[in-house]
């Protein structure tokens, strides 16, 4: 009775294993390349995250720092830095140069391909990661004279920045800012 049931028990040929074992891997193929896919746009995400919060904190920084200053000259290489100095839309520059409540000399300017800061003519310190490449930034001053000059504007501050983040160029993401800071300060002298 046991020749019986060897005899008419059926197993798998050797090819319906292979054709199962390659179905099978070819479903684990796919699978793990989802799930790596999914751990490489993690990552991207936090790279970029961790790169857009410090362009978010340099920007806050100039801005805090410059709604908090006075006597704003637009463009380092124009003038005397000592006197205000409006630039508009036309004629708009890199870098500007402001009195800190402190009574020092700021200067914030785009020097490569990074934002940085210079107090009182010291080391330039940069404000943006090296993950961030800045590729235009713009100050656009109004109303930097005094109110006892003829000028009936409170002074305003735009800063345009644009760039981009990240080092690889598969996963380089653009961006433009604009902000407006006007001087904290009444303009009455």
């Amino acid at each position: 009775m046991f020749k019986f049931f060897l005899k008419n028990k059926k197993g798998f040929t050797l090819i319906e294993i292979i054709v199962s074992l390659a179905l099978f891997m070819t479903v684990v193929f796919i699978g793990t390349g989802a799930v790596l896919s999914i751990f490489d746009a993690n990552r991207k995400s936090q790279s970029l995250r961790a790169v857009m919060d410090n362009l978010n904190s340099t920007l806050e920084s100039m801005t805090r720092s410059i709604r908090f200053g006075y006597n704003y000259h637009c463009d380092i290489n124009q003038g005397s830095i000592s006197s205000p100095r409006d630039c508009g839309l036309n004629n708009s520059a890199n870098s500007i140069v402001f009195t800190a409540p402190n009574g020092t000399r700021v200067v914030y300017k785009l020097s490569g391909n990074q934002i940085v800061r210079t107090i009182e003519g010291g080391p330039e310190y940069p404000m943006t990661s090296s993950d961030v490449t800045i590729t235009s930034l713009a100050f656009r001053v109004f109303g930097s004279t005094s109110y006892s000059d003829g000028d009936l504007l409170q002074p305003q501050v735009i800063i345009v920045l644009r760039g981009y983040a990240g080092t690889k160029s598969s996963s380089q993401s653009t961006f433009s800012l604009e902000t407006t800071v006007s001087q904290r300060i009444f303009d009455s002298q």
